[in-house]
């Protein structure tokens, strides 16, 4: 193969993996700094040094290959990129989920093109086998180029063992088929589990590096295929985006929302990932670290929107298609959460082996949520099917049986307590939210039945969509704080109620509302930051940080009331805090800047897009009345 060493490798093991890549300020890398790649299969987060330090395959509830995010010394990465640290710019290619990288060293400009390829393969499927592909190139001068590869399986507990094949590829053990390591660059083992090589680039040259499977009947690496696959993957991006022309101040950020949402959407079954991430921390050093590559139930409506708002129709079909088969064992009744893929109990596993990110442990693969009752996603499922209905959808008989089951669930269980959508430990409680959601499943029913997309007797539904808002309005307003509280008969705050006129059960401009937001800005919000709920009401250890989604129900809120220029001074404010390729954590240091929780969060990125969306109708229907 092409490229060999301008320098032998020093007879130092350490030589690349320790000695050689440039020295980083922080043993971990602030989590806004990484980068998302991905095929819709699987993704992999890119740190701004080059180094890929999180990636499951060969899907993205898979096993681990790279967890350098969770362990510094023990994790594992896989470092493109140049010997000598420099300043460093990157950006996404066009609306793509391609991300190039130029870093400015005193040797040179060095280039980092990642992508994890997709689009249309010869058969018409998508996707296929799962790749990443690292193409590098000097812009200027002669940079130096460094590679390490040092997986670590089984979530750090195992080193791989690479055997070089004929070809000069390099192949590992892993799963059926295993992994091959394809490169223009000399690699060779320098430590156990782990391969490295280097060299100097003039002006002009490229070289690659390539993970793909090792599967016998995997497609050849050749020295054309990084361009073949670069050119089908930007193609894929574009016609996916066909349709999607947002208008207003933030089309930039909705359409890099747009993007993300659509990397997090499961190909195989339609699912949407809460995140691509597991263990990453709500408080540094401390205990919330929980696995988010499941799908909620709760952010159900929120992703459908996102789609049909987007002009995303492939993507709603197959998000609907999926919530419609996710719970039918369980219907009526629905879970939490649900896996990606197979069905499979997700259960709970402790990480032993991994530090965690700045040693946040412990470290809990799966997520024991699952046995928590919350009555809010009656509310999302039929919201959604309102919602799909609308754009032209028609349901199946199984599933209009289905919903019927919900909607009747949701008409008996309403007065029942529950552990509300944040899964605050201890005794269930009537949660505000879950019961104003319960009557929004009925609402939703209500109008399929009158849209005859079902057929229904309405009239004990409309009796009890009357009462349960009645009791909502009545029952969840404390007169002494001022707000509808988070329970019913509790005096907690809880920014969820911030969705009470989106949901419809009161309008923005009620006394009772404008009095809410007024104290939850007070009590819960920094600058344009939200708290879920005050510190301490959960009772774990640690203080959380602001919940970025709560922020854009806030823009929702004020959007709704009228107020649009708070509502845009809202959203522009909440962006301010997204990192330099407009990704967004789950959670955020309001004080610091610093990002918070599994990244990046498909909750926080619809929640955009439906505060945005919200506002340039209003503003629409403004001008419409002038």
């Amino acid at each position: 193969m092409e490229g060999r060493f301008t320098r032998p490798l020093s007879s130092d093991p350490r030589h690349v993996a320790l000695a050689d890549l440039p020295e980083r300020e922080t043993a971990y890398p602030p989590i806004r700094d990484f980068a998302l790649i991905g095929d819709t299969l699987s993704a992999a987060l890119v740190a701004r040094d080059g180094a890929i330090e999180f990636l499951c395959l060969p899907d993205f509830d898979g096993d681990a290959v790279f967890t350098g995010m969770l362990d510094a010394r023990r994790g594992g990465r896989f470092f493109v990129g140049p010997l000598t640290c420099g300043e460093v710019t990157r950006s996404y290619i066009g609306e793509s989920a391609v991300l190039r990288t130029l870093h400015h060293t005193p040797q040179g400009v060095l280039e980092v093109t990642d992508l994890m390829p997709i689009g249309k393969r010869g058969d018409g499927s998508v996707g296929g086998e799962r790749q990443v592909l690292r193409m590098v190139k000097a812009l200027e001068g002669q940079p130096e180029l460094g590679v390490l590869i040092n997986p670590m399986l089984d979530w750090g507990t195992t080193l791989p063992d690479f055997r070089q094949d004929e070809d000069g590829s390099w192949q590992m053990e892993f799963g059926s088929d295993g992994l091959r390591f394809v490169s223009d660059v000399d690699l060779a083992p320098v430590a156990p589990g782990a391969l490295a090589g280097s060299c100097t680039l003039e002006t002009g040259e490229t070289r690659f590096v390539m993970l793909t499977s090792a599967s016998p009947d995997a497609r050849p690496v050749t020295p054309d295929t990084p361009a073949r696959e670069l050119d089908r993957t930007l193609a894929y991006w574009t016609q996916v985006n066909t349709g999607c022309k947002p208008d207003g101040p933030f089309r930039e950020a909705i359409m890099r929302s747009a993007v993300t949402l659509h990397l997090l959407h499961y190909n195989n079954s339609g699912a949407l990932l809460a995140a691509p991430t597991a263990g990453l921390p709500e408080v540094m050093g401390g205990a919330r670290n929980y696995d988010y590559r499941f799908c909620w139930i709760r952010d159900a409506t929120f992703v459908l929107h996102a789609f049909f708002s987007l002009d995303l129709p492939e993507c709603a079909e197959n998000f609907f298609r999926w919530l419609m088969q996710a719970a039918r064992h369980s219907a009526p009744r629905l879970g939490v959460f649900y896996s990606i893929g197979k069905e499979h109990d997700p259960g709970t596993r402790e990480l032993t082996a991994l530090e965690g990110y700045r040693g946040s442990a412990p470290l809990i693969i799966g997520n024991d949520a699952q046995g928590q009752l919350q009555l809010d996603g009656y509310g999302a499922v039929l919201d959604c099917a309102r919602m799909y209905v609308r754009h032209g959808g028609t349901l199946s008989e199984e599933e209009q049986t289905r919903l019927q089951g919900y909607a009747q669930a949701a008409m008996l269980d309403w007065t029942l307590p529950d552990n509300g959508l944040w899964e605050i430990p201890g005794s269930r409680q009537h949660h505000t939210y879950s019961k104003a959601m319960c009557w929004q499943a009925l609402d939703a029913w209500l109008d399929l039945i009158e849209m005859g997309a079902v057929q229904d007797d309405p009239t004990g539904y409309r009796s009890e969509h009357s009462r349960i808002r009645e009791h909502v309005l009545s029952q969840a307003w404390n007169a002494e704080i001022g707000a509808f509280t988070g329970a019913i008969g509790r005096d907690w705050l809880d920014a969820s109620v911030l969705l009470l006129p989106r949901i419809g059960i009161v309008e923005a401009d009620d006394p009772k509302m404008v009095a809410t937001f007024k104290t939850l800005k007070r009590e819960l919000s920094e600058g344009p930051h939200f708290r879920r709920y005050p510190t301490g009401l959960d009772g774990l250890p640690g203080d959380e940080g602001h919940f970025m989604a709560c922020g854009f129900w806030a823009a929702d809120y004020l959007t709704r009331a009228g107020r649009l220029e708070e509502a845009e001074a809202q959203i522009a404010g909440l962006l301010a805090s997204a990192n330099d390729l407009g990704l967004m954590p789950e959670e955020i240091d309001a004080a610091t800047g610093e990002h918070l929780g599994n990244f990046p969060q498909a909750f926080s990125h619809a929640g955009l897009i439906a505060a945005s969306v919200a506002l340039e109708e209003a503003r629409g229907a403004r001008r419409d009345c002038d």
